[in-house]
């Protein structure tokens, strides 16, 4: 009885390893294929994304920056590529090879959309800041110094344009919108507005202005010289001009009689200093109505000079 027992025993371990052994060799190739399926699957994934990839950086160095349309197109790429990976490896979703797959998918348009984002929004932001510093330059050149409400309305102006680069290039399935690198242009355009009095450039655009103020007064004048001209008037020699001082008048006056008077003067544009000397007191230091007269006088006086 306990031959048989032990016969049947040896029995039913020869058939279960009859049976598993083929399942190991089957578990085997299932592995093989899933392995080789998901890495066809990436590397089809990632092949047709880099074309389009390549593209967009070229568009950069073109100056084609955040055009419409780009939005939805990365955004598309992302999708399409996940979805035609997973597509692809349907069969094969509970083998790991899939899901580390499918993580570096994720991983590579992570990084190389992200990559192009990132070219997108910096060139926007390169072009934004010289059409501001163009812009500072001409409210520059009009005002003759930097008008504070005119900056800020180009700063205003500036980030809203910016904030339409940003929204053409955000990606959504990524979700990426671009915050970071507004915060960057903000802090870069409040800057340059802040510094651009100072700067070469204001200098430049201020010399400018001077240089087509002034020729702008001679072209008046050609102008009005040939008006009278054509009227037949004499053209004057005089500038026509109106000029508005304060002066000085100093007076010392020692005691005596006489008529020795004598004076200096000293001009700054249109101010000046006179100084006199005059003897013309009597010996008891008054006037002829016997007032005290002080021994030396200041008055200011008042001009206006016009040329006609």
């Amino acid at each position: 009885m306990l031959r048989c027992l032990a016969v049947l025993a040896l029995a039913n371990a020869i058939n279960t390893a009859s049976r598993s052994a083929p399942l190991r060799v089957r578990g085997g190739a299932d592995d093989a294929r899933a392995t080789h399926a998901c890495a066809a699957a990436l590397a089809a994934a990632k092949g047709k994304a880099a074309p389009k990839i390549a593209r967009w950086r070229l568009d950069v160095d073109d100056g084609r920056l955040c055009p419409k349309g780009w939005s939805a197109e990365a955004s598309s790429l992302v999708e399409d590529a996940l979805r035609e990976f997973d597509a692809a490896t349907r069969t094969h979703w509970q083998s790991e090879d899939r899901v580390k797959s499918r993580a570096a998918l994720a991983a590579y348009l992570q990084s190389e959309v992200g990559s192009a984002h990132l070219d997108q929004l910096q060139g926007a932001a390169e072009r934004r800041l010289r059409q501001l510093k163009a812009a500072l330059g001409r409210v520059y050149a009009k005002a003759g110094s930097a008008d504070a409400d005119a900056f800020d309305a180009e700063l205003r102006k500036a980030e809203h344009d910016f904030d339409g680069d940003a929204a053409r290039c955000r990606v959504d399935a990524l979700k990426l919108e671009g915050v970071d690198e507004r915060t960057a242009f903000l802090d870069a355009a409040r800057q340059l507005a802040s510094d651009f009095e100072a700067s070469p450039a204001a200098q430049l655009v201020a010399t400018r202005g001077e240089r087509k103020r002034a020729e702008k007064a001679a072209k008046a004048a050609q102008r009005a010289a040939r008006q009278d001209a054509a009227k037949g008037k004499a053209p004057s020699l005089v500038p026509k001009a109106v000029n508005v001082a304060v002066q000085l008048v100093g007076m010392l006056r020692p005691v005596g009689l006489g008529n020795l008077q004598g004076y200096c003067s000293y001009a700054m544009g249109p101010h000046s200093l006179l100084f006199g000397y005059a003897d013309d007191r009597d010996p008891n230091g008054g006037g002829m109505d016997g007032d005290e007269i002080p021994l030396f006088r200041l008055q200011p006086k008042f001009t206006v000079d016009v040329d006609l």
